[in-house]
């Protein structure tokens, strides 16, 4: 057999079985109230879990262990920082009150929010509490640790 085998060629029809059903999925979720349904529910996740993370970096050099975290939009009153051991507990609070008036500028609705986002960050090895350095600046709360690791050079 000197023939290569070819596999069939689909034929582009535009009456594929599954064209109707894709179409009709394809308009439910455009109608509107489905779409409003989905904004609220994005609105929401955004709201309640955006404040709920604080992202860190950490690295060591031969002098000293360093940890930032990043606090934008945050004061400095806002931050709180607790050493337990070998674990510092980051907590920063935030109060907002959100007013709605009407054209006599008088108050119709009201609404106050606080928040309360912790992070725990395990230390490497035990330190004191004097040894511990914190600065806060531009929405960077630097953390630093004396380093107490013992590197040994390789020959």
């Amino acid at each position: 057999m000197n023939e290569h085998f070819q596999p069939p060629m689909r034929k582009k029809r535009d009456d594929e079985p599954f064209q109707r059903l894709r179409e009709m999925v394809d308009q439910f979720f455009d109608e509107k109230p489905i779409r409003k349904m989905f904004e609220t529910l994005d609105e929401y996740f955004h709201e309640t879990f955006s404040r709920s993370y604080i992202p860190i970096d950490i690295h060591e050099t031969a002098a000293e262990y360093v940890i930032t975290a990043y606090l934008p939009n945050v004061n400095r009153q806002q931050i709180q920082l607790e050493f337990h051991e070998k674990v510092l507990q980051l907590t920063v609070y935030s109060d907002e009150t959100l007013e709605t008036t009407d054209e006599q500028k008088q108050i119709y609705k009201k609404r106050r929010m606080h928040h309360r986002t912790t992070r725990s960050i395990p230390l490497p090895y035990p330190v004191t509490e004097k040894e511990i350095q914190a600065s806060f600046e531009n929405g960077e709360l630097v953390i630093r640790l004396p380093q107490k690791k013992k590197y040994i050079d390789i020959n």
